[in-house]
Formats: C-alpha cells, structure tokens, sequence
C-alpha cells in the first residue's frame, strides 16, 4: 500500500488530480484510516488509473468517463478508440507542419522581395488540345493530391502512356479559396483514348477539346510545393511590369509529382493566358 505522495510518484501524476478523482468517484483510495485520514493507493489501482488517463487524452469529459468506467469497457475498445485518437493527432501535426512550411515560405518571400532575379518567363501559344478528366470542387489540397495521384495511378496503366501527354490540373475558380477549389484534374491526349473512363463507379473522366490560347505566359517551378505560391508571385509580378494582363483561368502542367509522404521534388509548369494590357 502507497500513501498519496508515493502512490503519486508510482504513477507519475500529481496529488492533486488523485484527489480530485477520488472527490468525483473515479478513482478513490484503497484505503483511508479512519484515525488519521490518511489516504492509501495499491499499485492494483494503476489499470484503472491509466484507463482514466487514456480516455481524458481522447478528449472525453469526466462525465463521459465515468459513464464508460461504469459499463467496463474492454481493453480492446479502449485501445481501438486510441488508435483512433492517435490518427487524428498524428493528421493535425501534419496539417500543422504544412502550415508551418507555408508561413516560413510567405516569410522567405517577404525576405526576398525586391531581391528575386528576374523570372524565366516564357510566353507560349496553344492551340486546341483534346484533354480527358473530372472536374470537382475539392475542399482542400490534400483532396485534390490523392485524387491527382489516384488519376497518375490508373491512366497510363490502362490507356498506354504512348497515347497520353502531359497531366494537368486546369483552374475554374474566379477567386481562390483553399476549401472551395474548383478544378479539372486529367492528362492531355496525344493519341487513341476513349470518350469517357470510369476511374471508380463515382468518379468518371470525361474527354474534351480545350480551345486555343493565342497567349500564355508559362513559368516552371520547381521544389517544394508549398512553395508554389512564390513562383506564382513572380509569374504576376513579371506580367504585372510586362504590361499584360490576365485573361482567364490558369492551368498547371504536372511535369513532375511530388515524393511519396512529401511535397519536395516538384517540378509544374504555371499558364496564364494574358493579353496586352490596353490603358
């Protein structure tokens, strides 16, 4: 038997938690002297103990706890309802670690502001291209990257990649909203491909003819993909000084697609269709 000091240090919380568990019934001592009042714990007890821990961690409220104490609920539940909870924290700390790559990229930008070489701009004229894809409105970029690389995945496989051109996500947005991106994910067609092909029985590609574009100006990012912002900035920057002005909506060549489990290794192509800005 433990006094509530030692069993505290056995079970690495504070005397004051052990308290307050034993004022709302959760965990009450194994023992308390009736002559001195002092509080006696058993290391039987640390089950129980880190069962409260484990569900107090899954963001359950005490009354939530004694509720699930009450009806004993199995290790394996508790454990499944854990791996749950470690799955959603382990997919906000890589939420967060991109919007911390973000942040310390706006800051690079704002460093080299005034400093940047300038672009490598390229101004290009296409004509109509035959393009096979799906167009949806994506709640967010991780949306958008698996639906990217499920399309990656199967087109090549099952059309030929003799019969298919470059991959591109063409935007349809007036204004840019990351929890609203409306765009058109697929591959140019430089062959035989059918009219439409199913990649799942809710998503079904659709080909179409893209119509000409007299001018556009292109510029090649290459790195992280996070960083894309900044060659974006560039591009408007150059367009801006160039005395042109923006004519549409814009498309991104895949060229290259990002590493497994990292948006390092990117290699896009940015088009803009511009024209000549008239005063």
């Amino acid at each position: 038997m433990f006094r509530i000091g030692e069993f505290s240090k056995i079970a690495q919380v504070s005397g004051r938690l052990l308290r307050y568990y034993d004022e709302l019934g959760l965990l009450s001592p194994d023992f308390t002297d009736p002559q001195t009042g002092y509080r006696y714990y058993s290391a039987e007890q640390l089950p129980r103990l880190n069962r409260i821990l484990v569900l107090k961690e899954l963001g359950l409220s005490l009354d939530q706890i004694i509720r699930l104490l009450a009806q004993n609920s199995s290790v394996e539940e508790i454990r499944g309802m854990l791996a749950l909870r470690k799955a959603q924290i382990e997919q906000s700390l890589k939420e967060e670690m991109e919007r911390l790559r973000v942040v310390e990229s706006r800051l690079q930008q704002l460093d080299l502001h005034g400093q940047m070489q300038e672009p490598d701009v390229v101004l290009k004229s296409l004509g109509c291209q035959e393009f096979l894809g799906i167009r949806e409105v994506f709640k967010g970029m991780a949306d958008v990257q698996r639906l990217v690389q499920q399309i990656h995945n199967a087109l090549p496989a099952a059309l030929g990649q003799n019969n298919l051109g470059q991959m591109a996500v063409l935007m349809h947005f007036a204004v840019y909203d990351p929890q609203a991106l409306d765009l058109e994910i697929g591959f140019f067609i430089s062959g035989k491909a059918p009219k439409s092909f199913n990649l799942t029985e809710e998503r079904v590609l659709t080909r179409r003819t893209l119509p000409a574009v007299e001018t556009m100006a292109t510029l090649v990012h290459q790195g992280r993909l996070d960083e894309i912002h900044q060659s974006y900035g560039a591009l408007g920057s150059w367009i801006e000084q160039n005395n042109w002005q923006l004519a549409g909506n814009g498309r991104e060549i895949l060229m290259q697609l990002p590493q497994p489990n990292s948006g390092d290794g990117v290699v896009f192509e940015i088009q803009l269709p511009v024209v000549k800005w008239l005063a």
